[in-house]
């Protein structure tokens, strides 16, 4: 705190991510109670408190990636949204027509709600609720889905394909050794027990997690 001014709270991790929130508990070391802060990145500015929601700065690449690839006027959903880095950030850098960001954690989409204000994003929908009873009304409709939860995207997977077009795309995330095929045989398991077809177009290697385990990106098309 003495080298960095603008830093006001310092905290210690106190446990793993856990619950249906993505949230960690904390310690207090140093600085003010209040852990409220503004974090920035790609042009876009985001209000949270580490304490109440799930953030990770390390992905900040990751969200410019998936930027790159939305066309003009394509329709994205984005399941697990939190309180909204990834719309927001593909609002900003690219030309969707429409964003639909799915978050379970009301104090997160509270705070996305104010993030929306801070960023003057004008085209993000944003839905409170579990994404299994949130997403039929949207069958369909999405040219790309976002699935950023390498925990349990799995159990989602099956939602999120009948929410993509035909040439749609999905970002699946997940934990894997260097071996992904247990993972793709997975997701075309959960395809053809919804009646799809998909074909995969690529995997990014995200962050490290752990000995010898990344976050990796699986990308997959929608075929029919």
């Amino acid at each position: 705190m003495k080298k960095h001014k603008n830093v006001k709270s310092v905290l210690k991790k106190g446990s793993p991510i856990k619950g249906v929130y993505r949230t960690r508990e904390y310690s207090l070391i140093a600085g003010n109670k209040k852990t409220e802060v503004v974090h920035a990145e790609n042009s876009c500015r985001f209000l949270l408190d580490p304490q109440q929601v799930y953030f990770s700065p390390r992905e900040s690449t990751e969200r410019l990636r998936i930027t790159g690839q939305v066309r003009d006027d394509d329709v994205v959903m984005v399941f697990f949204a939190g309180v909204g880095p990834f719309p927001i950030v593909i609002e900003k850098k690219s030309n969707p027509s429409r964003i639909i960001a799915i978050e379970i954690n009301p104090t997160a989409v509270g705070y996305f709600w104010k993030n929306i204000k801070l960023n003057k994003s004008e085209k993000i929908e944003v839905v409170l609720g579990d994404v299994t009873d949130s997403v039929e009304q949207y069958y369909g409709q999405c040219d790309r889905v976002l699935m950023p939860l390498p925990e349990k995207s799995v159990e989602y997977l099956g939602e999120a394909m009948k929410c993509m077009k035909q040439g749609g795309v999905c970002y699946f995330y997940c934990f894997s050794s260097d071996d992904l095929d247990e993972k793709k045989e997975k997701i075309l398991y959960i395809a053809k027990s919804v009646k799809k077809k998909i074909r995969f177009i690529g995997v990014q290697r995200v962050l490290p997690y752990g000995p010898r385990i990344w976050k990796y990106r699986i990308d997959f098309e929608l075929v029919g």
